[in-house]
């Protein structure tokens, strides 16, 4: 005789098993630093892209500098004028990657923009397919790459 009591015990933890998988890996897609780790490397692959046009026309590299004590932070220069500083600040309930273009002549900040970033509100439906399985509200993390490089070749972000 089957003990159907017991095997729905079984079923129940192996789905509740399950269901804990799924919201981890959920949550830590929406953790705003695996969410900067992900915006910093595309940053990079758009670096080198850019880098790419910028020495076929016989222009200055964009360089990322490394600077130690700045954890959650990129620092990306071009030429001797211009500094962006891409920075997480994380805060509770809300997150945002704040870029800023810091300048000549007077080294103080041209230009600033924040993306907002955490997880999305029950029934939130999302208004581009960059990343679909990524819970997060704001830009992707392409777009964001792609402003800030772009951002620091024209001297501001729109």
């Amino acid at each position: 005789m089957v003990d159907y009591s017991k095997l729905a015990e079984k079923a129940k933890a192996n789905q509740d098993a399950s269901n804990l998988l799924f919201r981890t890996a959920r949550d830590l897609d929406a953790d705003p630093i695996v969410f900067f780790q992900r915006v910093t490397a595309l940053i990079g692959e758009e670096m080198d892209k850019a880098n790419e046009e910028l020495r076929k026309r016989g222009v200055g590299a964009i360089a990322r500098n490394h600077l130690p004590g700045f954890k959650g932070a990129i620092f990306l220069a071009f030429g001797t004028g211009l500094l962006c500083k891409v920075e997480l600040e994380v805060q509770k309930g809300r997150s945002l990657i704040a870029a800023a273009i810091i300048g000549p002549p007077n080294g103080y900040e041209i230009s600033r923009k924040e993306y907002l970033i955490g997880p999305a509100p029950a029934g939130f439906q999302r208004k581009h397919d960059a990343a679909p399985g990524l819970p997060v509200v704001g830009a992707p993390p392409e777009q964001i790459a792609e402003e800030v490089v772009a951002g620091i070749l024209i001297g501001r972000f729109y």
